[in-house]
């Protein structure tokens, strides 16, 4: 029976394997792509669309689960209308670094990163939002569908109270040399990975394993951190502004005179620890 169940799975597994080897494999291991952005600029300048650079790698499924989707009918017909799209191949994360730090992304989390950008003001919309597809093989092409579609048209938002908080706004600014900081850390890390696998094993460090699992440990951990923080610094504004406020509602000269106030409110950064880097 055993043995049965074992043949059954792998009935299941084989067919979606080959499907998956089926996928585009749209990266060209053109690590000087700047040019290539730059052209892209103009385009979607000229023709009044989005930049949508996807940052990854043949190597990764979810890479080529991306293009997989962008295959679809009704999704390439929104790509096509709304963006000019570019595979930039950035190998093992240690590739075309220059075009995600243009555009303030300077370590790649995961593959695909996908940076919608504004070629007027090359600026990077979906900031907060670009490592959505990083599991983009085992997502709905339905969600897919949606996400592209929104961001079409969408643009970040702080239009709120609270966000006018000029105490609020430079603690996210806080956040961002934080991770700017610790992301070129990062790539530096990537960068050195990427030499070291490929040379004979005589020439690597002796814990080579161990400091690729660092790497690994490290690009899933920063994002992470990054949400948390910028979850403690609207938690830290709202309480303060809150006990000012007592039973009043929050108006704008309340957020007026906490910021008068300058109060020091401290976030918890944490800086990765690292013997190589």
């Amino acid at each position: 029976m055993r043995l049965i169940a074992l043949f059954s799975f792998l009935l299941v597994l084989i067919p979606t394997a080959w499907a998956e080897d089926d996928h585009p494999r749209p990266f060209d291991q053109n690590f000087n792509a700047m040019p290539v952005v730059d052209e892209a600029l103009a385009e979607a300048r000229d023709s009044d669309k989005r930049l949508l650079l996807v940052l990854g790698a043949n190597w990764c499924h979810d890479s080529r689960g991306l293009a997989h989707h962008f295959e679809d009918p009704e999704l390439a017909a929104t790509i096509a209308e709304n963006y000019v799209l570019r595979y930039i191949d950035v190998g093992w994360r240690s590739e075309n670094q220059a075009v995600s730090s243009r555009f303030g992304v300077p370590a790649v989390y995961a593959t695909p990163t996908v940076l919608v950008i504004d070629p007027e003001s090359e600026t990077l919309l979906n900031r907060e939002d670009r490592t959505r597809w990083g599991s983009a093989a085992s997502t709905p092409i339905e969600d897919a569908r949606d996400w592209f579609a929104r961001w079409a048209h969408e643009t970040p938002s702080r239009s709120g109270v609270l966000e006018s908080s000029l105490v609020y706004q430079a603690m996210l600014v806080e956040i961002d040399i934080f991770e700017e900081e610790e992301a070129e850390r990062l790539a530096a890390a990537y960068r050195d990975i990427a030499v070291w696998r490929e040379a004979p094993a005589p020439g690597r460090p002796p814990d080579f394993d161990a400091l690729e699992r660092e790497v690994e440990s490290w690009r899933r951990s920063l994002p992470r951190q990054v949400q948390t923080l910028r979850g403690q610094a609207r938690s830290l504004v709202a309480g303060a502004l809150s006990e000012m406020a007592g039973d009043e509602p929050l108006t704008p000269e309340i957020v007026a005179q906490f910021d008068l106030l300058d109060p020091d409110l401290a976030l918890d950064f944490e800086r990765h620890e690292s013997e190589v880097w």
